[in-house]
């Protein structure tokens, strides 16, 4: 199996170290820790071991199966070299800590806080050991899902997930097409990538993630029970909008509560990172609130193998052709359309001259063959996202395109952005580079 390196992560904890190093001008307090963030399996724990491990003075603890009571106990006995006896308290625990690095740059890591509720004490310690240091106090790493309950100063950073790009590096020999997919089924998350054999084609690893059993398909139900004491109530809502029903209503009657006891599932669901909310408009023109996946991980969990029956998806040909289908006509064209929208909104601002903003998409143009327009005033801006993944795009696809746009707005007037999964053809590319204001974007090179 392919091991992910998390570079990306590793820049993130050496880019706040460095800055916590600062004999002036430092940019944080460093009398607070950081939160450095990110759902289960973003590769929080890795990417803080290894930088760790880089460290002269650090230590890393873990919070894991243990009580906040325990803890320091555990913790003490661990390191002989820096507690003389078993420290069974906080107080006693830092008390010792200080002693031993006596002024020293360290760097301390405690994991998997999220899960104790009886941490009040541990953090009120923690904030008096930092407090008590005036120069050169130590760098402490709270690898967290959330930071919220945080009662403590602190500052944060959120682990990002691969791109299609980043996985052009760690998977060179896989295809744009199959990378889309790979993308698409884990949310650019670590802890599912890992689980990828680039030895064997996608659909083999498809077949073997598939497999009742197997790590991939546990991942959904190891973050439910993580996340809630009942997650089997949460079964019912989570397949009602894997099965593509968005509103509050369909989404009750399917799993067979009341409207408002859906409500407070729905929003706890929000709140865990596994759904999110959109403001859509109905036939009748009325705002209404719909559910969607947050990742194409849990949609896939959630429609095949949270309840999967058999043994493998791939024993059932009827079930396996579903699965496929649903990644390359759902998942893949969803994920990419949102992949393009960050993109360019995250660099709109490098074509938004003279008063003129992107920022405004206008409807009523939406029969032009292009997927959005923004603009005000003389500029504007054209979108075409082609998602699937079978064709490649060329001179004659553009022709088409640019006339009815022009229809709209005059030609110099405009700037295009054209995204595809697959590799543009030549005669595409030579147009864009007779154009200032034609630009192609492919998947492989996607980072947001």
């Amino acid at each position: 199996m392919l091991s992910i390196d998390n570079i990306t992560k590793l820049k993130t904890l050496e880019h706040w170290f460095q800055n916590a190093d600062w004999e002036d001008n430092v940019p944080w307090n460093r009398n607070e820790p950081l939160a450095f963030c990110g759902v289960t399996g973003s590769g929080k724990t890795a990417a803080v071991t290894k930088f760790c491990a880089a460290q002269s003075n650090r230590l890393y603890f873990s919070f894991r199966n243990l009580t906040a009571d325990i803890a320091p106990t555990i913790f003490s006995s661990q390191h002989p070299e820096i507690f003389s006896s078993h420290r069974d308290n906080w107080s006693a625990f830092f008390s010792a800590l200080k002693d031993h690095f006596a002024g020293k740059y360290h760097v301390l890591a405690f994991d998997d806080l999220d899960d104790r509720n009886d941490r009040d004490d541990f953090l009120k310690e923690l904030a008096d050991y930092m407090a008590g240091y005036d120069y050169r106090s130590p760098f402490v790493i709270l690898p967290l899902r959330k930071h919220g309950f945080l009662t403590m100063p602190h500052y944060y950073s959120y682990l990002s997930s691969y791109m299609p790009a980043d996985l052009r590096r760690s998977f060179p020999k896989m295809t744009d097409e199959d990378r889309m997919r790979l993308y698409s089924i884990t949310g650019g998350l670590t802890g599912l990538l890992s689980l990828y054999d680039e030895g064997l084609p996608f659909n083999e690893n498809l077949k073997d993630f598939c497999r009742r059993d197997s790590q991939f398909a546990r991942y959904g139900s190891d973050i439910l029970h993580e996340q809630f004491r009942s997650p089997e109530s949460y079964s019912g809502i989570l397949t009602a909008i894997a099965s593509g029903k968005h509103r509050l209503s369909d989404i009750a009657a399917f799993a067979g509560y009341s409207n408002k006891k859906c409500g407070i599932y729905l929003q706890a669901l929000c709140d865990a990172g596994f759904i999110s909310t959109k403001k859509e408009r109905s036939e009748d023109r009325r705002s209404t609130t719909r559910y969607y996946f947050d990742s194409g991980y849990m949609s896939l969990w959630a429609r095949f193998l949270m309840t999967q029956q058999v043994e493998s998806i791939a024993d059932d040909m009827a079930l396996c052709t579903q699965v496929n289908d649903y990644i390359d006509h759902t998942l893949v064209p969803d994920h990419f359309r949102r992949l393009c929208i960050r993109w360019f909104f995250n660099r709109r601002a490098k074509y938004e001259m003279h008063g003129h903003s992107f920022a405004e998409e206008l409807h009523e143009h939406n029969n032009c063959g292009f997927d959005h327009i923004y603009g005000s005033g003389k500029k504007k801006c054209f979108l075409k996202i082609w998602t699937d993944l079978d064709g490649r795009y060329g001179a004659k696809e553009y022709q088409t395109l640019e006339e009815r746009s022009v229809q709209i707005n005059p030609f110099y007037h405009n700037e295009y952005f054209f995204f595809s999964v697959h590799r543009f053809k030549d005669a595409l590319w030579a147009i864009s580079k007779q154009y200032d204001n034609v630009h192609l974007v492919e998947a492989r090179l996607l980072s947001c």
